[in-house]
């Protein structure tokens, strides 16, 4: 009897701590909805680890006035330019993980800045979340006309025959810009000379005097100058064509099958933030990109529309780090 008396008791036991676990669970899941259904709450900032006038302090901008409009929350940038955007990165995952603090970001600072600065102050993987892919910087093969080249075919038969290797520019070491090239020179089996500038726009003026001969570049900071014939386009570096400049082949097109190179730039949270909050926002930032006029003016920078869920952002990033790795050891890249 004592042995069927205990058993009732150690079931009405389980049974009791079975339903408080349902009801906390119940409790938690309503909490974490009651806060994605009242969220935003107040101003909403969104960190650029770039200075003003960058192609991610450009998309920053575009949408945060279309999600100012869609929540009735302020939605406000604040540039924190430097370390490679760390500083931006380190605050937002210091920040309450409310989705109160945004990350504008390219995923760089998961797959390269973990390898080229040592001891940094938190661990991308572990004190950010994804939420969405918004938008891929993406860079055009452009050369001077004094090189005399009409294709990608022609510039790497010239490099091949060229004593000692032509100087490229980039935006910096371990830029996408010095990513893509160093990719392409690999693929290619050519060698060029790398001249790292502070910034796309500085590097410009150094391309139009020829001084500086060929670099994969956004079109936007270019076009005027290709459109007096002070530049020449070859191709563009991602595998399907620009919808800026459709009559442009691609790099994959024009000789070096499958290769497919741009910058991922999206929106990061500090990890913990609930779930609900992170759909919520992936959605309206998805929403906001596609808006015509939006849309129409991040193509007008140079980049491509894609937005994207969570998990999609979060195996791009972990496909983009092998990569990157390769490339970073191969280099031997150090942070500035």
């Amino acid at each position: 009897m004592g042995s069927g008396v205990n058993s009732g008791v150690v079931s009405r036991t389980k049974a009791l701590l079975s339903a408080s676990l349902i009801f906390a669970s119940a409790a938690a899941f309503a909490q974490t909805n009651r806060g994605a259904d009242n969220y935003p709450n107040h101003t909403v900032r969104m960190l650029v680890g770039l200075a003003p006038g960058g192609n991610p302090d450009t998309f920053a901008r575009l949408t945060a006035k279309a999600l100012s409009d869609a929540f009735g929350q302020p939605f406000v940038v604040e540039n924190r330019p430097g370390a490679g955007s760390n500083l931006a990165a380190d605050a937002v995952a210091k920040s309450a993980p409310d989705g109160h603090t945004l990350l504008v970001g390219s995923s760089g600072i998961f797959t390269i800045n973990p390898l080229i600065f040592p001891g940094m102050p938190f661990d991308p993987y572990r004190d950010l979340a994804p939420v969405t892919l918004s938008v891929a910087t993406t860079m055009w093969l452009v050369v001077h006309p004094s090189l005399g080249v009409r294709s990608t075919a022609e510039l790497i038969a010239l490099a091949r025959a060229m004593p000692k290797p032509m100087p490229y520019a980039s935006a910096g070491n371990g830029s996408i810009h010095h990513i893509t090239m160093e990719e392409f020179k690999l693929q290619a089996g050519v060698d060029f000379a790398h001249i790292p500038f502070k910034g796309a726009g500085q590097a410009v003026p150094a391309m139009l005097t020829g001084e500086v001969p060929l670099a994969f570049i956004g079109y936007p900071t270019i076009g005027q100058a290709v459109k007096a014939g002070r530049l020449k386009v070859l191709a563009f570096s991602m595998a399907r064509r620009s919808t800026l400049t459709p009559e442009v082949p691609t790099v994959s097109e024009s000789g070096l099958p499958g290769f497919d190179m741009s910058g991922s730039t999206g929106i990061f949270v500090a990890a913990g933030t609930p779930r609900p909050i992170i759909n919520k926002l992936a959605q309206a930032f998805n929403e906001a990109i596609r808006q015509p006029e939006v849309a129409q003016r991040l193509t007008a920078a140079g980049l491509e529309v894609i937005g994207s869920t969570p998990e999609e952002f979060d195996r791009r990033i972990r496909s983009e780090a092998d990569r990157d790795a390769r490339m970073v050891k191969r280099l031997g890249l150090r942070g500035e």
